[in-house]
């Protein structure tokens, strides 16, 4: 069994190190599986390349090789969990900036992932939802980085139950397992109401929603996987945390909260940091000037970034119920 956690630290060192070598190649003026989805460019997109790939130009001092050498640390981070020199240093300190660095990297490679899922979903399944085919490069990318953060979550999870005590204050998990499931039922209703609003053609926010035919008028909310989605998660943190969902298998559970808070979280706190960043004059909203006021974009963001929170908050406290 111990050997089989320490897969995971030598795996996410081997990832670190092959996307630094990666990012080196792109710094030296490489393009091999460098593209870029560039949103000034839709007026050219094809149906063959819905995205217009354009090669990745070299990139600065601070994004080349800068990143190259905070991989390289991220990899160091990774080795620390399973080699002896880890022990060596503040677990705590090294629990925290590993985990830290794990979402940085989810954030900085891994934006958009959940609505990438679920545009591949709708055109696989072709249920009424986002038209077109899925961007495959840029979601290819998006499933690298999320394969890699994900075996460096592992490590240091791993590396926590190794050096931690196992015991676990079961009416402590309890009692914050409800309350991060209350929050994860209560994120994300402000925003399926404002998109219910928009479908129902109202101007609320200074924008209104465009119909699945692509022209503003009405239709019907429940025809839109942006209200039905959060509604049904919303559903589903009630049912977990009632014991309603009690009949469904654990695994089911955590992979679909795990996945669903961090890809949420992927989603909310660039946006948000991004907003924060244009209010001091530091960076532009993360939106087009004018498309909708800022306290949209707030909620919209920020509701993305309470509604993964909780739902990590959440499945963190199921799975300590479950092995406790």
């Amino acid at each position: 069994m111990r050997s089989r956690t320490l897969v995971a630290g030598y795996a996410a060192a081997a990832w670190a190190l092959a996307y630094a070598g990666l990012r080196a190649y792109w710094t030296m003026g490489g393009d091999w599986l460098a593209a870029r989805c560039d949103a000034t460019e839709a007026a050219k997109a094809t149906a063959a390349d819905p995205c217009e790939t354009r090669p990745l130009p070299e990139l600065d001092a601070l994004a080349g090789w800068g990143s190259v050498l905070a991989l390289i640390a991220v990899a160091v981070l990774a080795l620390a969990t399973v080699r002896p020199f880890g022990r060596r240093l503040p677990r705590t300190g090294l629990l925290v900036t590993t985990l830290v660095a794990a979402l940085v990297l989810l954030c900085l490679g891994g934006q958009i992932l959940l609505l990438g899922l679920l545009r591949v979903l709708f055109w696989f399944t072709g249920l009424p939802g986002w038209a077109g085919e899925p961007y495959w490069a840029l979601f290819a990318g998006q499933l690298i980085v999320l394969a890699g953060v994900g075996t460096l979550v592992v490590a240091v999870w791993s590396f926590r139950r190794r050096t931690g005590s196992e015991s676990v204050d079961v009416e402590a998990a309890r009692r914050w397992f409800r309350r991060f499931g209350w929050m994860a039922a209560v994120a994300p209703l402000p925003y399926a109401v404002l998109k219910a609003v928009w479908a129902l053609g109202w101007p609320v926010g200074g924008y209104v929603e465009s119909g699945l035919s692509g022209e503003h008028h009405w239709y019907s909310p429940l025809a839109d996987p942006s209200v039905t989605i959060p509604v049904f998660g919303s559903l589903c943190a009630i049912a977990l945390i009632s014991g309603l969902a009690g009949w469904v298998p654990r695994w089911m559970v955590l992979t679909a909260g795990w996945a669903g808070g961090v890809g949420l979280l992927s989603m909310g706190l660039p946006a948000a940091v991004t907003t924060v960043g244009a209010l001091a004059g530091l960076a532009e909203l993360p939106t087009a000037p004018g498309s909708a006021d800022l306290w949209v974009i707030c909620l919209t963001y920020g509701g993305f970034l309470c509604w993964g929170a909780a739902l990590v908050g959440l499945m963190a406290f199921y799975q300590q119920l479950w092995n406790g």
